[in-house]
């Protein structure tokens, strides 16, 4: 059964046996009450729990604010908290900049921190920013040394605070998000207010059905609810829709469903400073907030079996110990310790200091949403001589932050001897990446095709490798087309986007029949842009089917500025513009600070020669992101359409490649401008930027060759030649180009 937002306490919580209506005409969720029913230990304990206390409405027991006339000021706004009979009142800043009183709705969490929830007359839910430190009992700010102001997309009444989208799947059983566009109204509703036995255990209805049939349970597989126990991956893909970060694939995931059905984690990013915070550390560490799945699968006890309820209970979610018992239950004394690991021979510190805690060591902490204290979960031995190379954090300097990385290297060296072991995550690899090195291409190749590195880590490899054009980078992608990790073949899959249809037809429409549908999803979108005439009519059948499901991802998120710019993204790839334009044009309606659907839309309108209507879009990008290099990029190619807007379109294409030095393709435009402008000195220059970045670019290489011998530069224009000619050894007239350098070099 379902409730809508705003429906009492008592709705939720007072159905019974004896009164739950006839089940086969209700939804097939029936609630922890019913579950109660012979399940009461189990529901008493999960009282216990922060799932039980994930969302409620707000009284004197749920509450553990002060709401006595208390205030909290934060960057020249005091914000005022305060009770009128029994209801809870926020005084704040509104989305006009001005004070207004809100009532809080329901309370969001339980520990360390407390939130709260403000319902808007078109339905939604927003998150307040002034939140409850539980422990200190006093208020602060979720970002506390930064002005949010009501025009900045992270202000608490923007799309970035809202809960339907961006919370409550997680904090309530079986969401169901109603969103209608037309009328620009949420109608979220969903079976329990909060993380309920049914979200884990799967839909009850047949398992309550049976119990009351009084028939044995030798015929119903699994009591004919969820096996969370079955595998470690079943459960921690039950646990991780939950706690990962990660983005949808398809809506109305159910525990038991494969989370790759369902949903695409976030591993190891090609980062770029167009990202504020990288997500993960070059050595896959958590940097941003994680939610525990993607650090957990890197590690080795979880290709080792080891599940989540191997450390936490079931239902209170607590750990079964809070010091090394937790651990030594399983590392016991072995060849390698035969004092066991509990002991200064192995962490070589003083018992029970922080040195001698398991955690302390192999689990590292980080605060999120500033005092929310959470541990690594990829469980590593700490490496400060990996830090000393690429400048991540280790566990040793952590605790002894007044010493350097080659301090705490030197240390363990002393200790344990010089050798350490190969390390599987390859952080070499994407520091590299990160940093621009010329050795970037083969060490990511080198980590998607170790074997030993987890399917986190390989994944990470190929989609660094979208950024390199070379052959033997697609071939690595083509062969891990045949990956068993579907993770690893998503990403292989978005690394063809740039081969020429009939080759991405060619290699990619098998994977339409992916049983995974991230795998197959992506497969669609991949292909959405070749041509129909590459399909046979079966095949064409399958991809139909298969963009439907793709479709569906976006169609079921209408309320996200995001969906209708990738609606408005496969409009536009299969030609259907004026339906791009209409999904580009609803995102602006949705995010009225939404850059990229004005970016989108401003390069389809200038393709199409209404280049005063894109002009006036990336104008209006600038205003809301100044420092966007892509904008000043986007800008800066449609006036050098104008050869009379020469000098505008060289200004912007400066900023660009000022805002963003990582993109090798702003220096390459930014030189053509120079060299149409008669700057050639400024030409050579930015041609020799992008060589820098990708030396094997036989583009880059010829063009700069082309100005250097059009002004009588040859002897400069030879080494390009050379390197051009080993590039593309089968081009006469490139090796006629050379001869001619040659001549004239003698």
């Amino acid at each position: 059964m379902f409730f809508a937002v705003g429906c009492t306490k008592e709705e939720i919580t007072g159905t019974s046996v004896q009164n739950l209506p006839d089940l086969t005409l209700t939804d097939d969720y029936v609630g922890a009450v019913v579950c109660s029913e012979c399940h009461a230990e189990a529901h008493d304990k999960w009282e216990e729990s922060h799932h039980f206390h994930a969302m409620e409405l707000p009284n004197e027991q749920t509450v553990r604010a002060d709401f006595n006339n208390s205030s909290f000021e934060n960057f020249g706004v005091t914000t005022k908290f305060f009770r009128k009979d029994d209801k809870y009142f926020v005084e704040t800043e509104n989305q006009a900049g001005v004070m207004e009183t809100f009532e809080v709705a329901y309370t969001f969490g339980w520990d360390p921190l407390q939130q709260y929830l403000v319902k808007f007359p078109d339905g939604r839910l927003q998150v307040l920013p002034t939140c409850w430190d539980v422990e200190k009992k006093k208020w602060y700010h979720i970002y506390p040394d930064e002005k949010i102001s009501h025009d900045d997309p992270l202000f608490w009444t923007r799309s970035l605070q809202n809960w339907d989208h961006m919370c409550a799947d997680c904090h309530s059983t079986n969401l169901h998000k109603e969103f209608d566009f037309s009328s620009q109204t949420f109608a979220t509703k969903y079976s329990e207010i909060n993380v309920a036995c049914e979200s884990c255990h799967g839909p009850g209805r047949e398992h309550v059905e049976h119990a009351r049939s009084g028939f044995g349970w030798e015929s119903v597989a699994d009591y004919a609810l969820v096996d969370v126990n079955s595998t470690n991956v079943a459960q921690i893909e039950s646990c991780a829709k939950c706690h990962a970060r990660r983005s949808m694939v398809h809506p109305y995931h159910h525990a038991g469903d494969r989370f790759l059905d369902h949903f695409l984690p976030e591993v190891v990013q090609p980062w770029s400073p167009q990202m504020q915070v990288p997500t993960y550390h070059v050595d896959g560490q958590i940097d941003d907030e994680v939610y525990v799945y993607g650090s957990y699968i890197q590690s080795k006890m979880y290709h080792q079996g080891v599940k989540c309820t191997d450390c936490h209970d079931a239902h209170t979610t607590k750990l079964y110990h809070y010091d090394n018992q937790l651990c030594t239950r399983c590392h016991v004394a072995d060849d390698k310790n035969p004092a066991g690991y509990d002991n200064p021979g192995h962490h070589f510190h003083e018992m029970g200091t922080p040195g001698a805690s398991c955690v302390e060591c192999h689990m590292p902490h980080k605060n999120y949403m500033v005092i929310d204290d959470r541990r690594d979960h990829s469980i590593r031995i700490p490496r400060p001589d990996l830090s000393a190379k690429f400048g991540q954090p280790n566990a040793c300097n952590n605790c002894h932050s007044d010493q350097s990385f080659e301090w705490a290297a030197n240390a363990i060296d002393r200790i344990k001897g010089p050798v350490r072991q190969k390390e599987a995550r390859h952080p070499e690899a994407f520091h590299s990446y990160r940093s621009g090195s010329e050795d970037a291409e083969k060490l990511l190749l080198d980590a998607s095709q170790n074997t030993l590195a987890p399917a986190f880590t390989r994944t990470g490899a190929l989609l660094a490798l979208r950024s390199f054009i070379s052959e033997v980078s697609t071939e690595e992608a083509l062969r891990q087309l045949d990956s068993n990790d579907s993770i690893v073949r998503v990403a292989a899959l978005s690394k063809l986007e740039g081969l020429p249809p009939a080759a991405r037809f060619s290699e990619v429409v098998s994977l339409l029949n992916d049983p995974v549908r991230a795998v197959r999803t992506e497969a669609a979108r991949i292909l959405s842009s070749v041509p129909d005439s590459l399909f046979s009519t079966s095949q064409r059948q399958r991809f139909d089917q298969v963009y439907q499901e793709l479709k569906a991802r976006y169609t079921s998120n209408l309320d996200r500025a995001e969906s209708h710019l990738s609606l408005g993204i496969l409009s536009e790839q299969q030609g259907s513009f004026t339906e791009a334009e209409k999904h580009y044009r609803n995102a602006i309606i949705r995010d009225d600070l939404f850059v990229p659907a004005r970016m989108n839309l401003a390069t389809m309108l200038s393709g199409q020669g209404r280049a005063a209507e894109a002009e006036t879009l990336l104008r209006d990008a600038l205003c809301i992101q100044p420092t966007w290099g892509q904008i000043h990029y986007s800008l800066g190619l449609l006036l050098a359409e104008n050869t009379d807007r020469l000098p505008e379109a060289i200004r912007s294409l400066e900023r660009a490649a000022g805002y963003w030095p990582e993109n090798p393709r702003v220096n390459f435009n930014l030189a053509i401008a120079y060299w149409q402008n008669k700057r050639v000195e400024d030409a050579v220059r930015s041609f020799e930027q992008c060589i820098r970045m990708q030396p094997d670019n036989p583009e880059f290489r010829q063009r700069v060759s082309e100005l250097l011998a059009q002004n009588d530069r040859w002897s400069e224009a030879l080494p390009h030649l050379r390197h051009l000619n080993a590039l593309l050894p089968d081009r006469p007239d490139l090796q006629s180009f050379l001869k001619q350098a040659e001549q004239y070099t003698k």
